[in-house]
């Protein structure tokens, strides 16, 4: 079905792999918005890429308290808060506040791809969810750390 699409997988791989932010970026921001609407398949999948190019599990394991944490350069951060607030909806992103926190960190070409690439990650993420190919509870198993950090993004968001 999705995964058969070679369309879409040529256009996924484009902006996964491509473009003008480095992948393992991409690759946090995407583990963070499907955490947060508890994609078990996307949740547990890793990129070989990022891995290779020194993404860490120990890192991913930090992505609750991203805002805290030494793990993460500022301009991480800024990514990270994007993608959170792009998660909540499009009330949280329509802000000269959040754009100029990203204007910070990154070109505008830059910011129009995290904006894209989140963009792309929430809607394939919510259809992956909907296919039921790994359920939550599933991923919870393989990884139970995610239900945790399921749970402290949730805390996080509630408290902003």
């Amino acid at each position: 079905m999705l995964f058969r699409s070679v369309a879409w997988v040529k256009y996924w791989n484009a902006l996964l792999y491509d473009g003008v932010l480095p992948h393992p970026l991409k690759e946090l921001c995407r583990i963070q918005i499907s955490i947060a609407h508890q994609c078990g398949y996307c949740s547990t999948v890793r990129s070989k890429v990022a891995i290779s190019e020194g993404l860490t599990e120990e890192k991913v394991s930090q992505l609750p308290n991203f805002e805290n944490s030494e793990e993460f350069s500022e301009r991480e951060k800024s990514a990270l808060r994007y993608a959170a607030l792009f998660k909540r909806g499009e009330e949280a992103i329509d802000s000269d506040e959040v754009y100029d926190d990203l204007r910070e960190q990154f070109s505008e070409e830059e910011i129009i791809e995290l904006g894209l690439f989140c963009a792309e990650t929430d809607g394939v993420g919510k259809f992956v969810r909907s296919l039921n190919v790994l359920s939550w509870e599933d991923a919870c198993q393989i990884d139970p750390s995610l239900e945790v950090r399921s749970e402290e993004h949730t805390s996080e968001l509630q408290s902003q």
